[in-house]
């Protein structure tokens, strides 16, 4: 069965769906794993045949949705207009046609309006965020809980709260990210490895990757193997890994951070050294065409829903590309419509770069010793 988005664009509650031109363009996340999502933006063209005046201004709600395979509305964006641009497209005595070129922003940029800081106790990282979160005024998706890392006491000066937000995100090793429904998040550093082990990984069919547009990197920018990271009133905890020197010269990375505990400060320096002294290849960037017959229903319609962190998979990529079955968490992505066809662009990261050692307050409180079975051997358990 043939497949068309049949995109819906509503803006302050009004329909403009039968005004919209071709070009529907939605942007999430970010283009790598070492920064934090950048605010979501959006760009959608209405015609104007009838010389009316619209009714839509700045900080107006914008919402698209598509349509699935099973024709059910799916919203890929909700954000505010943060631009307006008209133009003539053309203009006689008997009609004038002009083009509104609207923007819209994403949750962060209210965020980044808002503005806290003041004196903040000892507390983890969950506690941090959702204090940023509230002073944001945000509507919240989900902030991972326990907390894993613990910041120090500090009295803060005023800042925006993306800023605040973004900084102890990458301080706790997690990121902040936006939800296709209007919503902010916390994903601690714990999210992806879970979500990976309960889950398992996407398989993207590599009959629906345009195959022109597949860029795998590997960069030295990715590369720290001298890393000083410092903590509790300027503490510090160093570290290098040899192997790496000898063969990439000297990385110097310094890291500071505001983490109460020296056995955390030493786990975050052993981690940054493992995953940064060996550069590995990430599919950059790869374009899926959504309305492909390689894709089954189900593929595309969980291509529709896509977000931040989604264990992906694809086999038989060109071996120039990547040799093997490529394994990574979607960073971003751009989402393209028109009335008859829609193409997805991911930006994605090996997956190693975002797997940690599990931790037994992640573990499945179900699991117990009774369920293992008597025969079993340490060296055959998996």
């Amino acid at each position: 069965m043939s497949w068309s988005p049949e995109p819906t664009v509503t803006i302050a509650g009004n329909n403009y769906t039968g005004k919209a031109l071709n070009g529907v363009s939605i942007n999430y996340g970010r283009s790598n794993v070492w920064e934090q999502s950048r605010t979501a933006f959006a760009t959608v063209e209405l015609i104007n045949l009838d010389d009316v005046v619209e009714t839509f201004n700045l900080n107006d709600t914008v919402v698209i949705k598509v349509q699935n395979s099973s024709g059910i509305d799916k919203t890929v964006f909700t954000g505010t207009i943060s631009d307006i641009t008209n133009l003539t497209a053309f203009s006689s005595s008997q009609a004038k046609v002009s083009i509104h070129r609207i923007s819209a922003l994403g949750p962060f940029a209210k965020m980044a309006r808002a503005i806290t800081g003041g004196s903040w106790p000892k507390e983890y990282d969950d506690d941090r965020m959702d204090r940023i979160f509230t002073a944001a005024g945000v509507t919240v998706d989900t902030i991972d809980t326990p907390g894993i890392y613990e910041f120090t006491s500090i009295n803060h000066t005023a800042q925006d709260c993306y800023s605040l937000a973004s900084y102890y995100a990458t301080m706790a090793l997690g990121y902040i990210y936006e939800t296709t429904d209007g919503e902010v998040g916390f994903a601690n550093e714990s999210r992806r490895t879970n979500e990976a082990d309960d889950n398992g990984y996407f398989q993207i069919p590599s009959g629906s990757i345009l195959t022109g547009g597949v860029t795998s990197n590997k960069t030295f920018t990715d590369i720290a193997n001298d890393i000083e990271l410092e903590y509790k009133a300027n503490a510090t905890v160093t570290g290098t890994n040899a192997t790496s020197i000898s063969n990439y010269g000297i990385r110097g990375m310094d890291i500071i951070t505001e983490l109460e505990q020296s056995s955390q400060a030493q786990n975050q320096l052993d981690r940054y050294l493992a995953l940064r002294s060996i550069p590995r290849t990430s599919l950059s960037q790869f374009t899926v065409q959504l309305d492909v017959s390689a894709l089954s229903t189900a593929q595309r319609n969980t291509l529709i829903e896509i977000y931040m962190g989604k264990p992906i998979e694809i086999q038989g990529l060109p071996s120039a590309i990547y040799n093997g079955t490529y394994k990574g968490f979607v960073e971003g992505w751009n989402l393209v419509i028109n009335r008859e066809q829609a193409s997805l662009t991911i930006i994605s990261t090996e997956a190693a770069y975002s797997l940690v050692p599990e931790r037994w307050q992640d573990v499945n409180a179900t699991l117990a010793w009774s369920g293992v079975g008597a025969a079993i051997q340490w060296q055959d358990y998996e």
